[in-house]
């Protein structure tokens, strides 16, 4: 089963939208009726979890990479899911390089494997190049 928040400053609080992943076979031609029970004590915020996030990123991936909205995923183990997104000074987001989940319980990073690691060097890579050589990009094509 997996939930996922977002979270959002409102008047000083954080709100989170919970999305819940629900293991059952949809009625053809009929509502489902959904019942779900969330107790769980959650010791790690998602902007602690996004600040761990972010030097991560920033040490392992590239410095241009940054976490974007955690997700709180229920699993076996409660993670906070979080995009690495590509962010270059032009175009502002030019993608998301793939995903990094920080434990919800202790705060600590889930390691990567050196391939997904490598995964995510390269996509940030074919992007910055996309972009980069894009016509939009080209001054003199602007000109």
């Amino acid at each position: 089963m997996g939930r996922e928040c977002t979270p959002h400053v409102l008047k000083g609080l954080t709100m989170f939208q919970i999305a819940y992943d629900y293991d059952t076979v949809w009625p053809e031609d009929q509502p489902l009726k959904i019942e779900a029970h969330f107790a769980q004590e959650i010791a790690i915020s998602p902007t602690v979890a996004r600040r761990k996030a972010n030097g991560f990123l920033a040490g392992y991936i590239a410095m241009m990479v940054s976490a974007g909205q955690p997700t709180l995923i229920l699993e076996d183990a409660l993670v906070w899911r979080i995009p690495a997104v590509l962010r270059l000074p032009t175009f502002g987001e030019a993608g998301i390089l793939g995903t990094v989940d920080i434990d919800a319980k202790s705060g600590d990073l889930q390691p990567l494997t050196p391939e997904q690691i490598t995964r995510m060097q390269g996509v940030a890579r074919a992007l910055a190049t996309h972009f980069a050589s894009s016509p939009a990009t080209n001054f003199s094509a602007r000109v």
